[in-house]
C-alpha cells in the first residue's frame, strides 16, 4: 500500500540492498495564501515570532507531499524511496502569492525493508519531551472527556485540533453531533458536515474505512446515511470489504447503499481491484435482477404492434421511457435519486477497462 512505502533522506537503508531504481520522482502541493487568512486575524498563537496554527499548516501541507509522493512510488512499484528532499517556496504575480512545496526523491525497490521501523520509532519513549508536547495531550484528553460527557463545543479551534492531530476517540461524538444538527434542520450543519470531510481525510486508509464505514452500517437515519456516504466520495475512500458487508444485507437499503459507494473513486487502482470490481458485477446482476416485464401493445395510428415495459406497480410504459409514468421508478426498481444497477456496472466495467490498460 502506498502508506507502507518507506521515505528516508540518506541514499540508501542500513541492513537492506537496492535491486532496482525507478527513476527519480516528485509531487508539488501549491496552496494559496488565503489558506492562512484566518491565523493573522488573531495574534493569540503567536509567541516568540512564532504561530503555532501556521506551523501545523504547513506541517499538514508537508505531509500531504509526502503522501502524494509515496503514491507515485507506489505506482511505480517501489516499496521506498530515498534521497528525500523538501523545498517551500512563495511564488508571487500580480499582486497575489502562494505557497507551494515540493518532494523529490528516487523511488526505488529494495530486498528488505524494516517494516516495523514506523511503528517502533512511534513507541519509543523520549528522553525529553517539550512543554508543546504536553500541553498537546492535556488538551486532547480534554477534548476526549467533554466528548464522553456530551460538552464538547464543535467550534474552529476545537475541528482544527481533531483534525491536525488525528483524534479518532471523539469520531463517533462527531456522527451524533451531525445527526442532531441533520433532524433540527440546523444551518451550522453544511460547515460542520465539511470540517468532518477534513477530519476523516487526515487518517490512514484503514483508520478512515473503519471510522466512515462502520458509521454508515450502524447508522438508522437515512439522510445521515447519504451524509456519510458523501463524506466517503469525497475522500475518496473505496474498501471493497467494507460494501461487500453492506451487499451482504438483507436490508435492501443497505444494498442500495453499497451500489452507492461502488461508484466513488479509490486514490489508486491494483490488479486485485480490477478482480474485485468484476466480482461485484456478478452481485449485482444476481442480487438485481430486472422486475419489469416485457410487452407489446398496438400503435395508435396503426395495428402495428410496438414494444413497451410494465412496471412493478402495473404501469405500461413506453420503451424510450427510463422511469414509470406513476410510480417514476425504472426496470430495477429505482428512483431517479437511486443509483441504478446498470449505473454501477456501467461504471466499474469503464474502470476496469482503463485500469487494465495500464497495468499488466
Amino acid at each position: 500500500k502506498p502508506k507502507n512505502i518507506f521515505v528516508t533522506t540518506a541514499s540508501s537503508l542500513e541492513g537492506t540492498k537496492i535491486i532496482g531504481h525507478l527513476g527519480p520522482i516528485s509531487t508539488h502541493i501549491v496552496a494559496g495564501t488565503n489558506l492562512f487568512s484566518d491565523i493573522f486575524a488573531s495574534f493569540s498563537d503567536v509567541f516568540g515570532g512564532r504561530s503555532s496554527t501556521y506551523q501545523k499548516q504547513i506541517a499538514t501541507l508537508y505531509d500531504q507531499a509526502i503522501d502524494e509522493l509515496k503514491l507515485i512510488a507506489f505506482e511505480a512499484g517501489a516499496n521506498c524511496i530515498i534521497g528525500l528532499r523538501v523545498d517551500l517556496d512563495e511564488v508571487s504575480g500580480k499582486g497575489k502569492s502562494m505557497f507551494m512545496i515540493t518532494a523529490i526523491g528516487t523511488a526505488v525497490l529494495v530486498d528488505v525493508l524494516i517494516s516495523n521501523e514506523l511503528s517502533y520509532e512511534a513507541k519509543t519513549k523520549f528522553k525529553n519531551v517539550s512543554l508543546e508536547k504536553i500541553n498537546a495531550l492535556k488538551k486532547k484528553r480534554d477534548i476526549i472527556q467533554q466528548a464522553k460527557e456530551s460538552d464538547l463545543k464543535l467550534d474552529t479551534e476545537t475541528w482544527e485540533f481533531v483534525t491536525v492531530n488525528q483524534v479518532t476517540e471523539v469520531s463517533e461524538y462527531i456522527i451524533d453531533q451531525l445527526r442532531s444538527l441533520l433532524l433540527n434542520n440546523s444551518d451550522s450543519f453544511q460547515k460542520n458536515h465539511s470540517n468532518a470531510i477534513n477530519y476523516f481525510d487526515v487518517f490512514p486508509d484503514e483508520i478512515k474505512s473503519e471510522l466512515v464505514y462502520k458509521a454508515i452500517l450502524n447508522e438508522k437515519n437515512e439522510r445521515l446515511i447519504l451524509k456519510l456516504c458523501e463524506i466517503a466520495e469525497k475522500i475518496n475512500l473505496v474498501n471493497y470489504d467494507f460494501i461487500d458487508q453492506l451487499m451482504q444485507s438483507d436490508e435492501i437499503k443497505t444494498q442500495k447503499i453499497a451500489l452507492r459507494c461502488l461508484t466513488y473513486d479509490k486514490p489508486a487502482y491494483n490488479k486485485s481491484d480490477i478482480g474485485r470490481m468484476s466480482f461485484f458485477i456478478d452481485v449485482i446482476k444476481n442480487k438485481f435482477p430486472i422486475k419489469a416485464t416485457k410487452a407489446t401493445k398496438k400503435g395508435l395510428l396503426s395495428s402495428k404492434e410496438i414494444e413497451i415495459w410494465v412496471c412493478v406497480c402495473g404501469t405500461k410504459n413506453n420503451n424510450d421511457v427510463t422511469l414509470c409514468n406513476s410510480c417514476f421508478k425504472d426496470i430495477f426498481g429505482f428512483t431517479s435519486v437511486e443509483v441504478s444497477p446498470n449505473k454501477v456496472i456501467e461504471t466499474l466495467e469503464e474502470k476496469i477497462s482503463l485500469v487494465s490498460s495500464f497495468i499488466e
